[in-house]
């Protein structure tokens, strides 16, 4: 659970983006019934935050979030990449998640599917409104920001290409019990037991690695692409997962895929922990920002 303090500035930035508007300190601080040097170190904190993305502008006392398209990186090259598969893994993903639980969504597109899905069961099927999510991924972030979630952001240091946060330290107490994670590539160690995830960052696995560290539960939300190829930074060494509970969310995999993991199964149970395998079809969508 995160402190008071934390709560206020991520409603301050919920208000902002529902606003639309420039709004005054002191009109902000009497809704929120502190003081303006207190508001003040919170859009300060904000615009730390999300100033590299250029998400917040403070102009002589007054405050504006502003939507900005999120450029032309890794991040917005790879959205609409096989959108149809992630928008049926994002599907699948949020009809695990429960009512009062905490999670953390990563970076990458997939992961943002999920957030956009989260964001339309809360406002168009009324579900899920107690949920708290804390993600790194600035697209996700402010997806979820204005649908009455509890939300915060994980890592400080902002890498405009992934439009992401990472930090090597993590400087928050929250602690998920299911964390929604995306991979460059996966590959299976039958002679572990496990998955290994790596990215194509380092930044990235050392964020990841931190996150897992202990998590219970892990959803792996992937396409069958990412299944056995290999990155050189990984974030789940030395079988990290086969002691938790594992869900691998991904489009139709070849017969070689399917029984390379079918075959972690009992591995995993041995360890104490569960591994399943969930294939979805596409659905014909498109990215909501789009």
């Amino acid at each position: 659970m995160t402190d008071q303090r934390s709560i206020r500035k991520f409603e301050l930035l919920e208000m902002l983006l529902t606003e639309g508007k420039p709004v005054s300190l002191h009109e902000l601080a009497a809704r929120f019934g502190v003081d303006e040097r207190t508001i003040r170190r919170d859009v300060d904190e904000l615009h730390r935050l999300l100033s590299s993305a250029r998400g917040v502008e403070i102009n002589r006392g007054m405050v504006v979030v502003r939507r900005r398209d999120f450029g032309n990186g890794y991040f917005s090259n790879q959205l609409d990449v096989n959108w149809p598969v992630k928008s049926a893994i994002a599907r699948c993903a949020v009809n695990f998640l429960a009512d009062n639980s905490a999670i953390a969504i990563t970076a990458g597109t997939t992961t943002y599917a999920v957030a956009q899905e989260i964001s339309r069961v809360v406002r168009v099927e009324n579900r899920l409104r107690d949920l708290i999510v804390f993600t790194n991924s600035l697209p996700s972030l402010l997806e979820l920001t204005g649908v009455g979630l509890i939300i915060g952001a994980l890592g400080e240091v902002y890498n405009a290409d992934d439009c992401a946060f990472y930090s090597h330290e993590r400087t928050t107490a929250f602690q998920p019990t299911l964390a929604i994670v995306g991979a460059s590539g996966i590959v299976v160690q039958s002679h572990e037991g496990s998955l290994d995830l790596s990215s194509q960052r380092s930044e990235e696995a050392a964020s990841m690695r931190q996150l897992l560290a202990n998590v219970p539960e892990v959803m792996i939300v992937a396409d069958a692409s990412k299944i056995g190829r290999r990155h050189p930074w990984s974030y789940t060494p030395a079988g990290l997962l086969r002691n938790r509970r594992v869900k691998l969310i991904t489009s139709q995999l070849h017969a070689e895929q399917r029984d390379s993991i079918n075959g972690l199964i009992r591995q995993f149970r041995d360890a104490g922990g569960s591994l399943d395998l969930f294939e979805v079809e596409p659905v014909n969508s498109q990215p909501l920002n789009k």
